[in-house]
């Protein structure tokens, strides 16, 4: 039972390990030793957790959906129960994400982008982790009552991920800003009469 134990808690400081440093070095680019460096972890002990790098870096997508579901979506849904500012905060709570660390985008979407055509199962779970968050706008949208539900999240999903991405190029948050008064003004005009309860 204590073996079982170390041997987890192993497992998730070795993926806390790789989780930073693919982050910020990307996947391709970074290797078992760059992920290994200054962690006083031997390569014997990583393949005994995870046989090959690909292993690890499906362990290190799982644990960045854990972080993202603890710090935007669970933030985002105890901000408020109506449907229209929780789709607001998102945007504030990942401009909030980027201003702490303006070169960390949506790990999913980089693995997504690095796997496409050469890892069909690393690049399936960055475009399931895409998807998911467009999901979650269009849910927003449906409890919103909002017409055309469907379109107008896989639009405010689209602003979300360009201001994204322009954050990482720009180095702080701002684009969020921008993003954030392009779906008030989107809102805006979805609320018909689907919203309002009129015939």
């Amino acid at each position: 039972m204590a073996g079982d134990v170390r041997g987890e808690e192993k497992k998730r400081e070795i993926v806390r390990q790789a989780f930073d440093r693919f982050y910020d070095g990307g996947f391709h680019a970074t290797g078992v030793d760059a992920v290994l460096s200054e962690s006083g972890i031997s390569k014997r002990t990583l393949y005994k957790y995870f046989p090959t790098k690909d292993a690890l870096i499906e362990a290190v997508l799982e644990l960045y959906g854990q972080v993202i579901v603890g710090r935007l979506f669970d933030p985002v849904a105890a901000s408020s129960e109506e449907p229209h500012q929780q789709i607001m905060a998102f945007f504030d709570a990942r401009k909030a994400m980027i201003d702490e660390n303006p070169t960390r985008g949506c790990l999913g979407i980089k693995a997504a982008q690095e796997f496409v055509g050469k890892h069909a199962g690393l690049a399936a779970h960055g475009k399931r982790a895409a998807l998911y968050v467009e999901r979650r706008f269009i849910d927003l949208c449906e409890r919103a009552r909002l017409a055309r539900p469907a379109e107008v999240g896989k639009q405010i999903h689209v602003l979300f991920q360009g201001a994204l991405l322009l954050s990482q190029v720009y180095g702080d948050g701002s684009p969020f800003v921008s993003a954030k008064h392009a779906v008030a003004a989107l809102l805006e005009a979805a609320d018909g009469p689907t919203s309002s309860g009129r015939p």
